[in-house]
Formats: C-alpha cells, sequence, structure tokens
C-alpha cells in the first residue's frame, strides 16, 4: 500500500519493500517522507516474521534526488526550522540503522544528497550501472549534521568523504565501489532480478545469525568498551533451535527450515 507521504511498502517472502514514490520530484523525499520512514522502518523492525527490508526508489524516477528542494524555504529556512527538519532526518536514519532486520538500499539512477545519506544508512547497498552519485550541499550553502556525517564517515573514512563532501562532483558506480559505498553493481536489465535474489538469500539464512551480526557490527562501529553481556552474544546462537537445524540439514544434505527460535 502507498501511504499520503509517497512511501509504498509490500510484503513478499518474509521481504518487506519499501519503495519512494515521488516521481514528479525524481523522488525527491519530504519532511512527511522522513517522519513516515522512521514510522514504518520501526513497525518492520517489530515484526520477526520478517527477515529483510529492502528501501528502492520507484516509477523509473531512480533512488532519489536528495531533500525535496522546493520546501526548503517552508522547512528548512533558519536554524529553529533546520534543526527540527534535521532531527527528524536523523530519527529516520538511525531507525534504519537499529532495524532488526538487515536492511539492503537498491540504488538505480540518481542518488544525490539525502538519498545519498539514506542508503548509507542501510547495511548493504547494490546498484544498477546507471546509477549516479553527489552530495552537494556546498552548492547550496548547505551543510549536514553530525548524524548524518558520523554516518558516512563510518562508512567511506575520511578521505573519499572530503572529496565527495568538498568537490561535490557527480560520480559513477565504479568510483562507489571503489570508495567502498556500494557491495556490488550489476546492469539495469538485471538489477530487479539482483535485488530480489539478494532480498532472498538474506531471507534464507538463520535469522538469529543475521541480527546478531547486524547488531554486533552497530556496536563495534559505535566504539566504546564491550560489556560481557554483549560480548557473549556472539555466542548465543549456539544454544539456539535454529543452530541445532542448521547442522543436522547439512549433515543431512537438505535445506534447513529456520524458526528464529
Amino acid at each position: 500500500m502507498t501511504d499520503q507521504t509517497g512511501l509504498n511498502v509490500t510484503i513478499d517472502d518474509r521481504v518487506a519493500t519499501i519503495t519512494i514514490c515521488q516521481p514528479e520530484r525524481k523522488n525527491a523525499l519530504t519532511k512527511p517522507m522522513w517522519g513516515a520512514l522512521a514510522t514504518i522502518v520501526h513497525e518492520l523492525s517489530d515484526d520477526l516474521d520478517l527477515r529483510c527490508v529492502i528501501i528502492r526508489g520507484g516509477e523509473g524516477a531512480g533512488f532519489g534526488a536528495g531533500a525535496d528542494i522546493h520546501e526548503f524555504v517552508r522547512e528548512r529556512s533558519g536554524f529553529d526550522k533546520a534543526r527540527d527538519y534535521g532531527m527528524l532526518h536523523a530519527e529516520a536514519l538511525q531507525t534504519i540503522q537499529n532495524c532488526t532486520h538487515p536492511v539492503i538500499a537498491a540504488i538505480d539512477g540518481p542518488c544525490m544528497g539525502a538519498s545519498f545519506v539514506l542508503a548509507a544508512a542501510c547495511d548493504m547497498r547494490i546498484a544498477a550501472d546507471n546509477a549516479k552519485f553527489a552530495v552537494p550541499p556546498m552548492k547550496l550553502g548547505a551543510t549536514l549534521g553530525y548524524p548524518e556525517l558520523e554516518i558516512m564517515l563510518d562508512l567511506l573514512g575520511e578521505a573519499a568523504l572530503f572529496e565527495i563532501l568538498l568537490e561535490g562532483q557527480v560520480f559513477d558506480v565504479v568510483r562507489a565501489r571503489e570508495i567502498g559505498f556500494i557491495a556490488r553493481h550489476v546492469t539495469l536489465e538485471a538489477f530487479d532480478e539482483e535485488v530480489a535474489k539478494t532480498g532472498k538469500r538474506i531471507a534464507g539464512g538463520a535469522p538469529l545469525t543475521q541480527r546478531a551480526h547486524k547488531s554486533m557490527l552497530n556496536r563495534l562501529r559505535q566504539g566504546g568498551s564491550i560489556d560481557m553481556h554483549e560480548f557473549d552474544e556472539g555466542y548465543r546462537a549456539f544454544e539456539s533451535a535454529d543452530f541445532k537445524e542448521g547442522y543436522t540439514a547439512f549433515l543431512e544434505k537438505r535445506k534447513p527450515i529456520f524458526t528464529g527460535k
């Protein structure tokens, strides 16, 4: 279904797909969209029947042209408005990072500005070979907030991020792969099939394993000390029914049936 903000949510075989549907604005993201996105992802995170979430652009308009510039004067002009908008943006990004399930950004066409940051907040990025990337606030006299910068710095490192921000240049999938932004790229013709296959592969894994690895990697990325309870998370799966099912299925040369228990 599509809500009034232009976000479409479908669920198929334990994989949820959130599609950004604002083709008249090249799938640019509005302030209501950020709020709705946070709510949707939070609800999907609580659904333990799911195994994977995919975020993508729809209707041939690309992943997204960034924040909708048509609402800048109304929603972001001045410190107070800009900060309120930024906090809403940061909440949506954090909700994606904290989602129980792995989140994939499926990128075709433009992936610019805030849409680039949205993709960076996901756990994995797959791109079609027509994808183009840029983060050009320097051309608008705008700045990113600390939450956005932290996400991109963790992912890309200092050298690549300075290049992207200070030059504001558009770059292609080859460069995106070089700096570690995308995991892989495929032809546009193969894109939809590859996205579907990736979601299916992730959904086919043991859900406790997938969730634990995401949680543990997030904790390591945030730095700081890891207490013994957190440390032990790396071994909890070995007492699960899914672990028993996994090794039993391997020995019996059959496909495992994981239940998330």
